[in-house]
């Protein structure tokens, strides 16, 4: 199996088996130094991480230590290893909130109103597109129909824009297709529209969740019941469409507000088909009025698209989770007939688009500058996107636009929650950091690099004082290599122990029932 680096290639040198041969020189004589094993000690503690945040410190005696830790990078293009953990924490965050029986959340939670829900943007100008037929099979991008007149009343022929553009197409296309997201005109697509509600998308969430929250409480005060005895739980993330605009995949629970900090049940009517009605009519009725970009110009409202997607995620009413690809909601069929797997899909589902970046659009995770734009090795549509936030920025009141260059106008959170929805990313993460300690402190420097070595010696040598940041990164390429390549083998290893697992209890269960 060959695993790219990135720019492997970028300290020079022909390629061979499609690395550098200077990348493969750096693997070789790291592996045959010396201190290999101590290295790769501290390599294996750090999570196979791709991009180690290292320190030294001193303890009482002089000696100098070296320490490893994860950078905690979502982003996959960053750090695979750290990246496949952020997604497993997300994972359990989510299935806690819809399933329960761990991590403090009881099993009952399974029972509260719950809905899944999909946001997408509007439609800013015709895209290429993926689209499937009612049968499941595949259909044509733009179909062949209708008349446009041209800018003069006189009709242009099939479909075709004032700038002469054809607005139809007959390929099908794939998923995977570059072309899937660009417009069909340029000219006519509105890419000032878009990057303004890519811009304010965090603002209209915002207004969204409170929407949602009135409508349950005014279906309750016409029901006769409390409003104050119910709260609004809900956990968010959101996707970057291939049109590169944002929408939210959300997860909206009632619980039980009287509960001292406890998740119980709300003493409610609403069940999860009349909660996914409320969510509707809510997206349906959310708007923000700025003004227009340019001096003098009117109002501009903002809202979502017309494809909203509320499905009940209950066992007895369980639909479709839908995909949401270049703004069409279609379902996928993700959610299975009991609540154990509806919990298990819906956080699979979610848990998949936060280690997405603007890596898949050619774009580092890093800052970038607006006289970088013509250099970029990216599509005509995003570099278009990125001419438009520059030019925005000059207008005043979108000046930090340009702060947000790097992320195509995007200033919010990939993942959000409410606060009593679930477990918190920082009490996961010290779970993990306590399991760790409690099963690697009475190994010795003999036992598996993964488990103990170089972490338990510094963990034992508490006196270590003056902790500096030495470095971020591995020293090379090529050390970076052995990294991800490890990380990439231990993910194998964990998917195996799981398959065989199931196949473990599936066989004592089978041996039981007989």
């Amino acid at each position: 199996m060959t695993i790219g680096i990135g720019d492997a290639g970028s300290a020079g040198g022909p390629l061979v088996a499609g690395f550098s041969d200077v990348v493969v020189a750096q693997i070789v004589r790291r592996a045959c130094s010396a201190g290999f094993e101590r290295w790769w000690s501290r390599v294996a503690n750090a999570g196979y991480c791709a991009r180690p945040v290292q320190l030294t410190g001193v303890d009482v005696f002089g000696r100098e230590h070296h320490v490893l830790g994860r950078c905690k990078n979502r982003r996959a293009s960053v750090c695979p290893s750290c990246s496949d953990l952020y997604a497993a924490d997300i994972w359990q965050l989510i299935h806690a909130g819809i399933a329960g029986g761990h991590h403090d959340i009881p099993a009952t939670v399974s029972a509260h109103p719950s809905v899944f829900v999909t946001l997408t943007a509007p439609g800013f100008g015709a895209v290429h597109s993926v689209h499937t037929s009612a049968s499941g099979g595949a259909r044509r991008c733009h179909r062949e129909r209708g008349f446009r007149p041209d800018a003069g009343g006189a009709v242009a022929g099939v479909r075709r824009c004032c700038h002469g553009k054809s607005l139809w197409c007959t390929d099908i296309h794939a998923s995977v297709d570059a072309v899937v997201g660009e417009p069909l005109c340029r000219q006519c697509y509105d890419y000032t529209a878009q990057v303004l509600f890519t811009w304010h998308a965090p603002e209209l969430w915002r207004r969204f969740t409170i929407a949602v929250r009135r409508g349950v409480a005014k279906a309750l005060r016409m029901r006769g019941e409390d409003p104050i005895g119910v709260r609004v739980s809900f956990v968010k993330v959101v996707e970057m469409q291939r049109r590169v605009v944002p929408h939210f995949h959300a997860v909206i629970r009632l619980d039980d507000a009287d509960a001292d900090g406890a998740v119980a049940i709300p003493e409610t009517s609403l069940d999860a088909a009349q909660l996914a009605i409320l969510v509707r009519q809510a997206a349906a009725l959310v708007r923000m009025e700025i003004p227009g970009p340019a001096p003098g110009n009117s109002l501009v409202v903002l809202r979502f698209g017309s494809q909203i997607d509320a499905q009940p995620l209950t066992a007895a009413e369980s639909g479709s989770i839908a995909g949401a690809e270049s703004g069409a909601v279609a379902g996928a069929g993700v959610v299975s007939s009991t609540a154990a797997g509806v919990g298990r899909r819906v956080a699979g589902y979610l848990a998949k688009y936060v280690t997405k970046s603007v890596a898949e659009f050619g774009l580092t995770p890093h800052r970038l500058s607006p006289e970088a734009i013509d250099t970029l090795d990216v599509s005509e549509h995003v570099r278009t996107i990125l001419s438009t936030i520059t030019v925005l920025a000059q207008q005043r009141g979108y000046a930090p636009m340009l702060r947000w260059l790097h992320t195509l106008g995007y200033r919010g959170y990939v993942t959000t929650k409410s606060r009593r929805f679930s477990i918190t990313m920082g009490a996961l993460r010290d779970r993990r950091a306590r399991w760790r300690a409690d099963h690697t402190q009475h190994l010795g420097p003999d036992n598996d690099p993964v488990c103990g070595g170089a972490e338990v010696r510094v963990a034992d040598a508490s006196a270590v004082s003056g902790w500096e940041f030495r470095r971020v990164g591995h020293v090379c390429d090529g050390d970076r290599l052995l990294a991800i390549s490890a990380a990439v083998r231990a993910r194998e290893h964990r998917w195996v122990a799981r398959e065989e697992h199931a196949a473990q209890v599936a066989a004592e269960r089978y041996s039981i029932a007989a």
